[in-house]
C-alpha cells in the first residue's frame, strides 16, 4: 500500500495537477483524501459545507456552492471523476486515480517524435543524446568526451546554411571546436589531415560519415528523446 501510494502521489503530481486550476486540484485532494486513503472509491460531497483547503483569494472569500459545482463539472469534463447521483445527502462522486484516467499518462512509445523539427543546438538538454550518438568521442578525431568537456558544433556553418538539426549538429572537443570556428568543414577536415591529427583512412572515414549524418542515417536515440519529452 505504502508503495502504491507512493507511486500515485507522483502521477498525481506529475501527470494530473498540470491539467487542473486551483480549485480543481483542491477539490481533488479532498475527495482523494476521503475516498481512497481510507479504502473508498466514492463520497457524497457538499457544495455547501465541504471544508476544503482552497487557501484564501485577496478578500479572503471561499467559493461559492455554485462555483464548486462549476468545478466538479469541469473535473467530470476532464474524466478525473465521475458525478454518479445527487440528492439530499450531497453529490456522490467517483473518484478516477491519475492511471485510470484515459490518455493521461502516455507510455514512452506513445509519444510522437518528430526529430525533424528538434532544436539539438539551443537547448543543452540534448547534449547527452548527441554525445551518446557519437559514441563519447569527437565527432571529427574521435578523441573521448565528457558530458563536461563536449562542445555542440554546426558541420555546416550557420553562415553556409547549416541548421540545428541531428543532421549538422556533432559533439566535439574544444580544439575541434576552437579549430573550425566557421571554417568551410571539409577545409577543417583538411586542415586536420595536414596537421597529422587525421590519418588519411580516418580522413576519408569523417567524411563518409559527414555525408550519412546529412543523409539523416545517423539518428540519435528516440527513446532518450521521449524520456525528455515524458519528463
Amino acid at each position: 500500500m505504502k508503495e502504491d501510494l507512493k507511486e500515485i502521489l507522483i502521477e498525481i503530481q506529475d501527470h494530473l495537477v498540470p491539467i487542473l486550476d486551483t480549485y480543481e486540484q483542491a477539490i481533488y485532494h479532498y475527495v482523494f483524501r476521503h475516498t481512497y486513503l481510507i479504502g473508498l472509491r466514492e463520497m457524497y460531497f457538499s457544495t455547501r459545507s465541504a471544508d476544503i483547503g482552497y487557501g484564501q483569494g485577496q478578500k479572503k472569500t471561499k467559493p461559492s456552492g455554485r462555483q464548486r459545482m462549476i468545478k466538479l463539472r469541469s473535473l467530470e469534463e476532464k474524466g478525473v471523476l465521475k458525478i454518479v447521483e445527487k440528492s439530499h445527502k450531497g453529490t456522490l462522486l467517483y473518484l478516477y486515480l491519475p492511471s485510470e484516467i484515459n490518455g493521461l499518462i502516455k507510455d514512452e512509445d506513445d509519444i510522437e517524435i518528430n526529430i525533424e523539427n528538434i532544436d539539438f543546438y539551443k537547448d543543452r538538454k540534448y547534449a547527452e543524446i548527441i554525445l551518446e550518438r557519437e559514441n563519447y568521442r569527437c565527432f571529427y578525431t574521435g578523441k573521448k568526451l565528457s558530458l563536461e568537456s563536449c562542445y555542440l558544433d554546426h558541420v555546416i556553418a550557420m553562415s553556409e546554411g547549416g541548421n540545428n538539426s541531428y543532421r549538422n549538429i556533432v559533439a566535439s572537443s574544444y580544439d575541434s571546436n576552437s579549430m573550425k570556428n566557421n571554417k568551410n568543414v571539409h577545409s577543417f577536415l583538411r586542415e586536420l589531415y595536414k596537421e597529422e591529427i587525421l590519418t588519411l583512412d580516418e580522413f576519408k572515414q569523417v567524411n563518409e560519415k559527414i555525408v550519412e549524418l546529412q543523409n539523416g542515417e545517423i539518428k540519435p536515440n528516440l527513446n532518450a528523446i521521449r524520456k525528455i519529452y515524458s519528463c
